[in-house]
C-alpha cells in the first residue's frame, strides 16, 4: 500500500473503533437504574391512592417494604417525578454518610418520608 492511502485509512479506522466503543456503551440496560429492578419484582397488588404519588409515605421498615412502597409511588407519580426520586435515592446511597452505601440503612433513614421530602434531602450540586 502506498503511504498516502494509509494516511487516509487511519482516521477512518479510528472513527470505526470509536463508533464500536460508543455503541457498546449505549447498549447497556437502557434507562433502568439499580433501584428499578426490585420495584418491578415488588409490583404485586398496589394499594389505591388518591392524589400525587410523590405524596405517598415510603415504608422503610424493610428493604422489601420500601421496594413495594416505591412501586406504589411509581404507579401514581409522573415518570419525570419518579425518575427524579430514583436519582435522589441513588445519590443518597452514595453520599449519605450515615447509610454507608447500605440500602437497609438508607431505607430506615427514609422511613415515613414522601418522595418530595426525599428529593429535598439531596443537596444537588449546581
Amino acid at each position: 500500500m502506498n503511504p498516502k492511502m494509509i494516511i487516509k485509512l487511519v482516521p477512518l479506522a479510528l472513527v470505526a473503533v470509536l463508533t464500536l466503543l460508543l455503541s457498546a456503551c449505549a447498549t447497556t440496560s437502557g434507562n433502568q437504574t439499580a433501584t428499578d429492578e426490585p420495584v418491578a419484582q415488588a409490583v404485586e397488588a398496589i394499594e389505591p391512592w388518591d392524589g400525587d404519588g410523590m405524596d405517598i409515605p415510603l415504608d422503610g421498615s424493610s428493604v422489601e417494604a420500601f421496594d413495594k412502597s416505591l412501586a406504589r409511588v411509581k404507579e401514581y407519580a409522573s415518570p419525570k417525578d419518579y425518575t427524579t426520586l430514583v436519582n435522589a435515592i441513588d445519590y443518597l446511597m452514595v453520599y449519605d454518610l450515615a447509610a454507608k452505601r447500605d440500602k437497609a440503612k438508607l431505607v430506615s433513614h427514609l422511613d415515613g418520608l414522601t418522595g418530595h421530602e426525599v428529593i429535598d434531602r439531596v443537596a444537588w450540586r449546581k
